[in-house]
C-alpha cells in the first residue's frame, strides 16, 4: 500500500479529513493530499485523527485537484453517479475490479469528492478511470470517510497481505508512454473525417480503455508504435525507415 495516495477534494467536514488519516494508517497507506483548503491543523481534524496525527500533519495541500495528481501515475475516481451503458465518460468499474496498484510503475492516487456532491464532472474527466462502491440504490450516499475506508480495505486484503506476490515481473506502461498514444491516437481521429461531436468521444474512449487497462512497457510501446504508423499511412507520411511494431 505504500504507493497509495488519498486525494480529497474540497473536504467540508475537518472530522472525516482526521478520520481518514486514520484510515490510512489502519490499511498501511500514509500520504494524503487535501485540495482546497488547509485543514491540518483544524480542532476537529486534530482530534478524530487520533493517533495518524502524523498522516494528518505530512498531508499535501493543494488548489485543484490537476495540481495534485500531477506527478502520479495513475489517479482512479470515486464516484457514486452511474452514467449507464450509453455513458463514454462515466464507464464505471466496480470497486472489486480495481487493478493491483503494486502493479504500476509509480504513485496511484486514490480520488475522493466532497461530502454533499463528490466530484464533478470535470474532475472525474481528469482521472484515469472511476470507480464505484457497490451500494443498496435506497441510499447510495455515503460517507466520506467510510468510502476511503472502504477502498483501502478492499485493496488491503486483496493485495497488501499477499506476501506470494501477485506483482507482474514485466515493467509497467508509464503515464508519459500512455499519453503519448493518446496523441498519436488523437491525430488519427483528427483526419478520419468524423462527425464534429463524435470526436472527442472517441479520445475520450480511448483515453477511458487506456486508463482501464493495465498494460506493459512493451505492450503500450507495440500499440504507440502501431498507432503512430496508421496516423502516418493516413497522412501520407513515407518513412523508409520506419518499422511496423
Amino acid at each position: 500500500m505504500s504507493n497509495i495516495i488519498v486525494v480529497l477534494v474540497d473536504p467540508q467536514t475537518p472530522g472525516n479529513v482526521g478520520f481518514v488519516a486514520r484510515t490510512l494508517a489502519n490499511f498501511g497507506a500514509s500520504r494524503l493530499r487535501i485540495v482546497g483548503a488547509d485543514l491540518r491543523y483544524n480542532d476537529d481534524a486534530q482530534r478524530f485523527a487520533m493517533h495518524a496525527v502524523d498522516i494528518l500533519e505530512s498531508a499535501e495541500v493543494f488548489p485543484t485537484l490537476e495540481d495534485s495528481i500531477r506527478d502520479v501515475h495513475a489517479s482512479w475516481a470515486a464516484t457514486a453517479r452511474i452514467g449507464g451503458d450509453h455513458s463514454v465518460t462515466r464507464a464505471l468499474l466496480p470497486l472489486t475490479m480495481l487493478p493491483n496498484p503494486d502493479t504500476l510503475d509509480g504513485q496511484v492516487a486514490l480520488v475522493f469528492g466532497r461530502e454533499t456532491n463528490g466530484l464533478t464532472n470535470d474532475e472525474v474527466s481528469l482521472c484515469d478511470l472511476a470507480f464505484t462502491i457497490p451500494v443498496s440504490p435506497r441510499y447510495p450516499s455515503i460517507n466520506l470517510s467510510h468510502a476511503v475506508s472502504i477502498v483501502l480495505y478492499d485493496l488491503f486484503t486483496r493485495f497488501g497481505t499477499d506476501s506470494s506476490g501477485a506483482v507482474s515481473p514485466s515493467k509497467a506502461a508509464t503515464r508519459k508512454e500512455r499519453d503519448q498514444a493518446c496523441i498519436f491516437f488523437d491525430e488519427v481521429v483528427d483526419v478520419l473525417g468524423l462527425p464534429e461531436h463524435r470526436i472527442p468521444i472517441a479520445k475520450r474512449v480511448f483515453r477511458n480503455l487506456l486508463g482501464r487497462a493495465y498494460m506493459t512497457g512493451r505492450e503500450i510501446t507495440t500499440l504507440t508504435g502501431t498507432v503512430r504508423v496508421i496516423r502516418d499511412r493516413l497522412l501520407g507520411v513515407n518513412d523508409e525507415n520506419q518499422s511496423t511494431p
